[in-house]
């Protein structure tokens, strides 16, 4: 595990933790601070970082920037005075905080850390390992998560992955559909988390799997397919549609799936394209029993305002009770006080604190964090001298504000309401 200032890069899991906090990002994003905590105090051009973590595939390097405006965000990272990544204009970037081991904790104890850390959401928990219990069983389940930015939808997905993962032995795959910067790959969430799935130790047999079943998709990962292979394969699948596409990968998912159970998770699908919506719909009614199950996150405001046909492939599976959906609501008052409880246990913070910090968050999980997140940085609750946390100033003096760098995202996403 590396550390850096108060973070710590948790490689075995996949996440960030600040403290006690795990820290929202996405599989992507992950993979880009990774690479760079791991070559600190050097420049690493966008030519390296592409060749890294998307060998042989074209990737607009625009996205990268993406990427470090989100993990930006979430390091409370400034452009113009930066802490931890230093931009070098047209040429790359280089981690400049100081990078130190440490001996990361054990799988259960994130779990368990996670869990605890996660209130309001029992209901939404339970209905999903509902639905993998069903998964499990053969019967192929597709599950739309869905609320407006910041409300939780990925914390829900990684707790829900990492207690699958507890329970049950299935395979995992992740992918993160990212809103285009002049144009959006073809089925991009599908070929990230294949490309997950492949690379992990025991992945050989999906190899051979996708090459005799989909051997449009094996061509999309060229670093598997052997120079005098080459040839034969592009001259097999000359001329392959879309539709050939979709095909070929539900089936080689029915012969994964025959042997081990399979949780897809794609996130932000109020960005897909196309082709992604073709192929969650040809899973969704496939009438052939496959232990498989997709989570799908997404944003139903976007999907409106981008005129996204999501709306209405989600409403013709519910029509069919080929899928379900889990709205996640705004916390309510008495969340948020299970959360300080949570946070700041058997601790001497007024019971008004959870009033304040609803009125100014609207709820919205990520802005409560943030809030008792900044609090803490601005001293506001600190320990006392019993080694507790305790309010330093006035609860009727107090105004929580959402730090500026939840101000930039509610710039860049003006339909984030802050108020109930």
């Amino acid at each position: 595990m590396k550390a850096f200032r108060s973070f710590r890069l948790d490689p075995s899991n996949q996440c960030l933790w600040q403290g006690e906090r795990r820290v929202p990002l996405t599989p992507k994003a992950f993979d880009v601070l990774r690479y760079l905590v791991e070559h600190p105090g050097r420049l690493v051009t966008q030519d390296e970082i592409l060749e890294a973590l998307w060998p042989e595939t074209y990737v607009n390097p625009e996205l990268i920037k993406k990427y470090i405006l989100g993990i930006r965000k979430v390091l409370g990272d400034r452009h113009d005075k930066p802490e931890f990544i230093e931009t070098f204009p047209k040429r790359g970037y280089q981690f400049v905080a100081a990078v130190s081991d440490e001996v990361a904790p054990g799988p259960q104890d994130l779990t368990t850390e996670t869990s605890k850390k996660m209130v309001g959401r029992d209901t939404a928990l339970a209905e999903l390992h509902t639905s993998l219990r069903r998964a499990l069983r053969g019967q192929r389940q597709v599950v739309f998560v869905t609320g407006e930015a910041g409300i939780g939808k990925t914390t829900l997905a990684d707790a829900f992955h990492q207690q699958a993962v507890r329970s049950h032995t299935l395979r995992v795959g992740r992918g993160q559909c990212v809103e285009g910067f002049g144009g959006k790959e073809a089925y991009y969430p599908m070929l990230e988390s294949l490309g997950q799935l492949i690379k992990n130790p025991d992945g050989n047999p999906l190899v051979q799997t996708i090459a005799k079943h989909a051997p449009t998709w094996l061509i999309q990962f060229p670093a598997l397919v052997k120079a005098e292979q080459r040839d034969a394969l592009q001259r097999e699948i000359l001329g392959a549609t879309r539709e050939r596409m979709v095909r070929e990968i539900c089936d080689a998912l029915e012969v994964i799936t025959s042997a081990d159970p399979l949780l897809l998770v794609f996130e932000d699908l109020h960005w897909s394209d196309p082709s992604t919506l073709d192929l969650i719909s040809a899973l969704a009614r496939r009438r052939e029993a496959a232990k498989l199950m997709l989570l799908c996150t997404y944003r139903p405001v976007d999907v409106v305002l981008s005129n996204s046909s999501l709306k209405g492939l989600k409403q013709d599976l519910q029509v069919h009770r080929l899928c379900s959906e889990i709205a996640l609501e705004r916390l309510k008052e008495p969340l948020i006080a299970d959360y300080l409880a949570t946070e700041f246990s058997e601790e001497n913070l007024p019971a008004g604190l959870a009033t304040v910090i609803y009125r100014h968050s609207g709820g919205n999980a990520l802005f409560m964090v943030a809030i008792v997140q900044d609090m803490l940085k601005r001293g506001l609750i600190a320990r006392d001298n019993d080694g507790g946390f305790s309010l330093t100033t006035p609860l009727e003096t107090i105004a929580p504000s959402v730090p500026e760098t939840l101000q930039q995202m509610l710039e860049a996403a003006p339909r984030i309401s802050r108020t109930p």
